[in-house]
């Protein structure tokens, strides 16, 4: 149960020590004391939202921290034990701070934690009935949540919901599948048509590198071929050869030299020269017979790169780049055609999973068909003991449609207001006091059999008095009996079948607003439920008649 509440800084609160105890705890005050703020502490220690907002004007920060004894709290103990943090004297410590940046830090028994591990904890150890919880009762939703509570079907559920989920994915697979296979006909044959190109060319990896190089190598061969060519001609040529012109110059020579015997040593140089001519001839012509020439691989080779480079431009590739592209293009292709293996892989999943989900459904109906009968006649008795005569409650299980993600029926509510009124859903007979006495009388019912040892109600007696306003504080001092309940009411004939009492109080100065709860004893317990009954003029009856509800609101506990 929850022992220590203890607030800085939160709201109009400054300081704030409380101490608690089992039983019905009340909390009262004035309109806009700030009755709620306790249970919005709460809320926020426990993982609820919170930022910035929530810190008293002018501070950095604010601090909420709430003491528990879980010695009767299994659960709790095996949770934090498994978290490796359980304290041997069976005590929670939980605390939140919040700065002004927005930023916020939880701690379990002094070791900071994730905000997600307080919630799972707080779920383990107290349970909060909103100010509105009745409105959101009318939600089939919430009214399936609560049923499954009740059923303690509630984890079956959710296991149900992601066997759901998963169905729900393999048949959208299954359908974008088949819609593929059909709509990517043209491209597939688009597809075809481009990989036709390449295999009628065949490319290979490093193939444009390899035939370049040999290319060049070849032209080079043909190059020098030329030139060996050309020159032997140079040399050689008949009439106008470097050879021949060396013949006739010589032949002239000679026949001047008979005159002139100064010609001799130029003859000689003529002769020398001529000799050399006719031995670079004769090697031009032995090395233009040895060349490695290929004129017919060579001009294969300017086919094959003109092929390629023409495939590379229309694909907007370098040609070294084609292999690649080829590939690329297969696996585009192979990646839309769905093949019947695939499919029928996935139908048999899917087929196994549905079997799977009727099974878990047909055990969650069950539970709910089980706990159903009982839960109308449990919430039937609690609405009759809240002044509603004759009043009926009823909840129907509707088929729908399978593999829903929240088992095969969906939960309607159906009440009775009056004797005598059919069943209708519950959200279109029910006034607002209806609604809170049957939202009080369900929370009523699902406490009973709950493990929470702490159960906190924000004024569940809204649009509700007099003698139905002190059946609801019988009820809840009947619901505290090996517990602790927190009420937060404003109407006297609850306030007075509390155990301890607390009032919210507002207090103003110059320059700051502040709120105080504390506990109140004797002559201030009279007091408060007298404000409570006379408002601003009380008189000696108001007083006595204060003092006798709380003696007969007592004389049960």
């Amino acid at each position: 149960m929850l022992t220590d509440l203890t607030i800085h800084n939160f709201a109009i609160i400054d300081e704030l020590n409380l101490e608690f105890k089992q039983g019905l705890s009340v909390i009262s005050g004035e309109t806009g004391a700030g009755k709620s703020i306790t249970v919005d502490a709460l809320s926020i220690v426990l993982g609820g939202k919170a930022d910035a907002t929530c810190i008293r004007h002018g501070a950095e920060q604010c601090e909420i921290s709430a003491n528990f004894d879980i010695s009767k709290i299994p659960n709790a103990q095996a949770w934090l034990a498994e978290q490796s943090i359980l304290n041997e004297d069976n005590l929670c410590f939980i605390r939140r701070v919040i700065s002004n940046t927005g930023r916020t830090r939880t701690f379990i028994n002094g070791r900071a934690q994730p905000l997600q591990s307080v919630k799972e904890l707080g779920e383990l150890l107290l349970d909060i009935h909103g100010q509105h919880a009745h409105q959101s009762l009318v939600k089939k939703d919430q009214q399936r949540i609560l049923l499954d509570q009740f059923a303690l079907s509630t984890d079956l559920v959710k296991d149900l919901g992601k066997i759901a989920r998963e169905i729900d994915q393999i048949q959208t697979k299954i359908h974008t599948l088949k819609s593929q296979s059909l709509d990517n006909t043209e491209k597939s044959e688009f597809l075809r048509f481009q990989l036709a190109e390449f295999e009628q060319l065949k490319p290979n990896s490093n193939e444009w590198e390899q035939i370049s190089c040999e290319y060049d190598q070849l032209n080079k061969v043909e190059s020098r071929l030329s030139l060996y060519q050309e020159c032997a001609l140079l040399l050689n040529d008949d009439e106008h050869g470097i050879s021949a012109l060396l013949s006739r110059l010589l032949s002239k020579l000679q026949s001047s030299s008979k005159k002139d015997a100064s010609l001799a040593d130029i003859i000689g140089m003529i002769d020398n020269a001529l000799i050399l001519c006719t031995e670079a001839q004769s090697d031009l012509n032995n090395k233009a017979e040895g060349a490695d020439l290929d004129p017919e691989r060579l001009a294969t080779l300017e086919a094959r790169m003109r092929s390629l480079s023409d495939l590379a431009n229309k694909h907007r590739v370098a040609p070294e780049d084609l292999y690649e592209k080829q590939q690329k293009l297969q696996e585009e292709l192979e990646g839309r055609f769905v093949s019947d293996e695939q499919l029928e892989l996935l139908e048999n999943t899917c087929l196994v999973l549905k079997d799977k989900w009727l099974k878990s459904a047909q055990v969650i109906t069950q539970k709910r068909q089980k706990c159903v009968k009982k839960l109308n006649l449990a919430i039937t008795a609690a609405m009759q003991g809240l002044a509603m005569e004759g009043g009926k409650f009823e909840i129907l299980l509707i088929e729908q449609s399978d593999f829903h993600p929240f088992g095969a029926q969906s939960i309607d509510f159906y009440v009775s207001a009056n004797p005598g009124q059919p069943l209708q859903p519950l959200g279109k007979v029910a006034s607002g006091g209806e609604l809170a006495r049957i939202s009080l009388a369900i929370a009523v019912i699902l406490s009973m059999q709950s493990a929470l040892p702490t159960l906190i109600f924000d004024e569940v007696d809204t649009g509700v008095g007099g003698a139905v306003a002190e059946m609801i504080g019988q009820h809840l001092q009947m619901l505290s009996v090996g517990r602790q309940v927190f009420c937060v009411t404003h109407l006297a004939q609850v306030a007075c079948f509390g155990h301890q009492h607390y009032v919210a109080a507002k207090h103003k100065s110059k320059n700051n607003t502040q709120t105080q709860i504390h506990l109140l004893n004797g002559q201030d317990k009279i007091n408060e439920i007298a404000r409570m009954l006379g408002g601003m003029k009380l008189t000696d009856a108001t007083f006595t008649h204060a003092q006798e509800m709380l003696k007969s609101a007592h004389e049960s506990i």
